[in-house]
């Protein structure tokens, strides 16, 4: 029981970050109508919030490993909580941007500390099952969050999208002082403030370039500056970790390469997920069904991920975990084939909510054993840091998802509105098949995931080899 009941606070916080950032996403329209904004300003509420919790991941997993994980989980949660508050009071929008990355500094406390919580706690032939209830509270934030955040909207001020998290932030901060354990164990001494910088550096241009360079400009002055400041931060980065005796990361942990392998294969799936996932209401606005439709037929991936995580983690304890990642990413590559190959002319919405829903089923199996298998092959010291670079690589990968997904389907829809006549009333053809393009690119990635799960497999022969 004592076990299990870490688990409470570790769900509440999974839904919040979620129910947070989904119904922040619905809101975007009444935001440019409160502030009298683009929807182009605006969207820097969502885009704050992403990129101080990616550049801040690394650092806080390292804090969890000086520290201990239960300190960071409760002051993440205690900051994010606060950060909420904030949100719901903003006068104006600059504070309400000051709000959000509060609340995002707590997220990366958060974020960083929850794997590494249920890897140090539960031996590993439970591991799985653990990890199975954490996604089922992302998956339940992520059904939620639109349907609150749109009820919500349509009755009240954007404020209480925020406000209605509190009081759950409040019971999260109580239930985590009751049911996490203090940990006395510290993971190292030293504190690298140059690692620091310099990852936040790196983390923070790339991500600005790829989740605005579509309106920057891609090869702009300011974009190749944004790449080039990357690169040489990165460098800079390398050479430092190598030189310290107390790195922030332990550069020898990429000398495991089920580890890595299972880095790899978090970020392609990722990539392909989030394709999937900006595109798809995108595909139904153009062939015309209401927003009410849309909304059903987005929500079917995360309810599917719901009934199928607690299957990854079964099997994942069961089985070698690789081998339950890569069949999870083969699912969500089929997923994403049969979306590219409906007719662009005639599919109904029906259509592309299995689809989605078989996406959910691969999504299920591989998020549970993916985490499995990247944290059980980091050593106990590590797993803080560890913990963080998985959160990392995979908010990297959504990064990279969407930044695809809206430019290559822009081009290919550009294309194609060239060479084909649709008639006025009929769907919108050219933006659907430029869609379904990028699809056949994510069916790509999501095998190649597989792939590299699979050889994971084969690097470790049996469950032993992976957890010892």
């Amino acid at each position: 029981m004592d076990k299990v009941k870490l688990l409470i606070p570790l769900m509440i916080a999974g839904a919040m970050n979620t129910v947070d950032t989904s119904s922040t996403n619905v809101a975007m329209t009444s935001f440019a109508e409160y502030f009298e904004l683009p929807l182009q300003t605006v969207s820097w509420i969502s885009s704050t919030y992403l990129l101080v919790l990616a550049s801040l991941l690394l650092t806080s997993g390292r804090f969890g490993d000086i520290f201990g994980y239960d300190k960071p989980f409760k002051a993440g949660l205690f900051i994010f909580t606060m950060g909420t508050a904030l949100c719901s009071i903003a006068p104006n929008f600059a504070f309400l941007l000051a709000a959000r990355a509060v609340e995002a500094v707590g997220a990366s406390l958060i974020l960083a500390a929850i794997p590494a919580l249920i890897t140090a706690t539960f031996p590993p032939e439970e591991r799985g099952k653990a990890m199975s209830f954490y996604v089922i509270s992302v998956s339940i934030g992520l059904i939620t969050g639109p349907s609150i955040g749109g009820l919500i909207l349509s009755r009240f001020s954007w404020r209480y999208i925020y406000l209605i998290n509190v009081p759950l932030g409040i019971i999260g901060v109580l239930t985590s002082i009751w049911a996490i354990p203090k940990d006395a164990k510290k993971g190292g001494k030293g504190f690298d403030c140059a690692g620091t910088l310099l990852t936040l550096i790196f983390l923070g241009s790339l991500l600005y370039y790829l989740n605005r360079g579509s309106y920057i400009g891609w090869f702009s002055q300011q974009g190749i500056a944004l790449v080039v400041m990357s690169l040489i931060s990165f460098a800079a980065f390398i050479y430092v970790e190598k030189k310290i005796p107390e790195p922030m990361l332990d550069l020898k942990l990429f000398t495991n390469k089920v580890f890595v392998g299972g880095l790899v294969s978090n970020f392609l799936y990722f990539v392909a997920q989030f394709i999937m996932v900006f595109l798809a209401p995108i595909l139904l606005t153009a062939a015309k069904y209401p927003s009410q439709v849309v909304g059903f037929t987005v929500i079917a991936f995360p309810a599917a991920m719901l009934f199928f995580a607690p299957v990854g983690g079964q099997l994942s304890d069961r089985a070698n975990p690789n081998v339950v990642s890569a069949i999870g990413a083969a699912i969500a590559g089929l997923s994403v084939l049969l979306i590219g190959t409906m007719s662009p002319t005639s599919f109904s919405n029906l259509e592309l909510l299995w689809r989605m829903i078989v996406f959910g089923i691969g999504g299920g199996l591989f998020e549970t054993s993916n985490s499995v298998v990247v944290l059980s092959n980091a050593p106990d010291r590590m797993r803080g840091v560890a913990s963080g670079t998985l959160a990392m690589v995979r908010n990297t990968g959504m990064v990279f998802g969407t930044a695809i997904g809206s430019t290559l389907s822009s081009l290919r829809s550009e294309y194609y509105s060239q060479a084909i006549v649709t008639p006025i009333d009929a769907v919108d053809v050219a933006t659907i098949k430029g869609i379904q393009d990028v699809h056949m690119l994510a069916f790509i990635l999501a095998m190649v995931a597989a792939l590299v799960a699979f050889m994971g497999s084969k690097a470790c022969k049996s469950k032993e080899d992976i957890v010892n």
